[in-house]
C-alpha cells in the first residue's frame, strides 16, 4: 500500500499534500461503503485497518514514519518528538495501534458509538452510518496531514522522504 504516495514528486510539499488528500478521499469512500453494510462491528475492524494503513502512508509520504524517524540523529529525533507533542499529534512517528486511533478520535471529539447506533435504524440509519464514518475518516486523516505539514515546516532540516516508485492503479 505504501507505494501509492511519495513518487518522484516527493520533494514538492504541495504535491505530497495533494497526493495525500487524493488518497484520503478514495479511502474515505471505501470506509463509508464498508459502514453501509448492515453488520454491526465489521466496519470498525475493517475501517480501523484501513485508517491505520492510510495514516501510516501519509506519515511515510511526509518522511515521518517510525522507520524514517529512527534513521535521524538523536537530537533531531527529539526535536520531532517535541514538535509532535506541541501540535497534539498522537500518530506522527508512532506505530499505529487501535489505542492510538481511539485517542486521536477522542481528540476530535467524535463518538464512535453514535455511528454504530445509527445502524440500528433501517436504510436511513445505514446511510447515516456510512456518511458519518466517511466524514470521521476524512476528518482524522486531514488533521493528520495538517499536523505532518506543521512538523515538516517547523523543521526544514528534516531530510526529504525517499522517493518510492509509484505503482499503477489497480484495475
Amino acid at each position: 500500500m505504501r507505494a501509492r504516495l511519495a513518487g518522484p514528486r516527493a520533494a514538492d510539499p504541495d504535491a505530497v499534500v495533494r497526493d495525500c488528500r487524493r488518497l484520503v478521499r478514495r479511502q474515505a469512500l471505501k470506509a463509508a461503503g464498508v459502514s453501509a453494510l448492515p453488520v454491526a462491528g465489521v466496519d470498525l475492524f475493517v475501517n480501523g485497518k484501513l485508517l491505520a494503513a492510510t495514516i501510516a502512508e501519509i506519515s511515510a509520504a511526509h518522511g515521518l514514519s517510525p522507520e524514517q524517524l529512527a534513521k535521524l540523529p538523536v537530537p533531531l529525533r527529539n526535536r520531532v518528538d517535541d514538535l509532535t507533542q506541541e501540535v497534539g499529534s498522537y500518530l506522527i512517528g508512532r506505530v499505529i495501534t487501535q489505542g492510538a486511533l481511539i485517542a486521536a478520535l477522542k481528540a476530535l471529539g467524535v463518538r464512535v458509538g453514535m455511528q454504530q447506533a445509527a445502524k440500528l435504524a433501517p436504510a436511513v440509519g445505514l446511510a447515516a452510518s456510512a456518511a458519518l464514518s466517511g466524514w470521521m475518516f476524512k476528518r482524522l486523516c486531514d488533521r493528520h496531514i495538517a499536523q505532518c505539514q506543521q512538523v515538516r515546516a517547523a523543521l526544514p532540516e528534516l531530510p526529504a522522504p525517499a522517493p518510492v516508485p509509484v505503482l499503477p492503479a489497480p484495475a
